[in-house]
């Protein structure tokens, strides 16, 4: 007797299932994209920064300065050293000066020096320059005619020689090195050549001195 309820064939009952599997599939899948969206949407990221300022930056500086010249503070500059000076010379006597070479900028240096000599008494005098030295000394007197200058031991410079209106070398290239806030000793011996003819005498005579300081590489 066939009952009132009707199998369905198997193949069917698979198609059912099949398609309630899928639905299933669909709504999760469904969840997920929502779920996903709202997980993927615009974040804010924070952010910093932070400036530095230096402080001051200096140059440094470069100042020769012969004695405690005021004139030569700073660049350039001429320094009238009117202790350089003799009167009455006589063929054969000399006298002696000296004063510091000071490197009063911040950095180091090495300095040389050129001279020139005027007037008719220039072709008579003899210039012995000397650095590293103590200070001059002199002794004898005018009126004795037996003055003579010295400029101590341990010194270093150039031999005599007659200077003219063309520049001469007096303290040759490299130089001497002064550390800044250091000085060293320029001595300068001035002499009346012993040969000087009858012409030169109550002749007269000047000298200028050119230091050109280079800053240590």
């Amino acid at each position: 007797m066939t009952s009132g309820r009707h199998s369905a064939p198997r193949g069917q009952r698979a198609t059912k299932r099949g398609w309630f599997g899928h639905g299933r599939t669909r709504a999760l899948l469904s969840l997920g994209l929502v779920f996903g969206f709202g997980a993927v949407g615009t974040m804010a990221y924070w952010t910093d920064q932070g400036t530095m300022t230096t402080g001051n930056i200096s140059a440094g500086s470069l100042d020769l300065r012969l004695n405690n010249a005021s004139t030569l503070i700073g660049q350039g500059g001429t320094w009238n050293n009117t202790d350089f000076a003799a009167t009455s010379l006589i063929p054969g006597e000399s006298v002696a000066f000296s004063f510091p070479v000071r490197n009063d900028g911040t950095a180091g240096f090495r300095f040389s020096a050129t001279a020139t000599a005027s007037g008719t008494l220039a072709t008579g005098l003899r210039f012995t320059t000397t650095y590293g030295a103590s200070a001059a000394s002199n002794s004898g007197s005018a009126s004795a005619g037996n003055r003579a200058g010295t400029c101590g031991a341990n010194t270093v410079g150039t031999s005599s020689v007659t200077l003219s209106a063309s520049s001469a070398s007096v303290i040759n290239t490299p130089g001497v090195t002064v550390a800044s806030g250091a000085s060293t000793t320029v001595c300068v011996i001035v002499a009346l050549d012993s040969s000087a003819g009858n012409s030169l005498q109550g002749a007269t005579g000047t000298a200028s001195y050119v230091f050109n300081a280079v800053q240590l590489s």
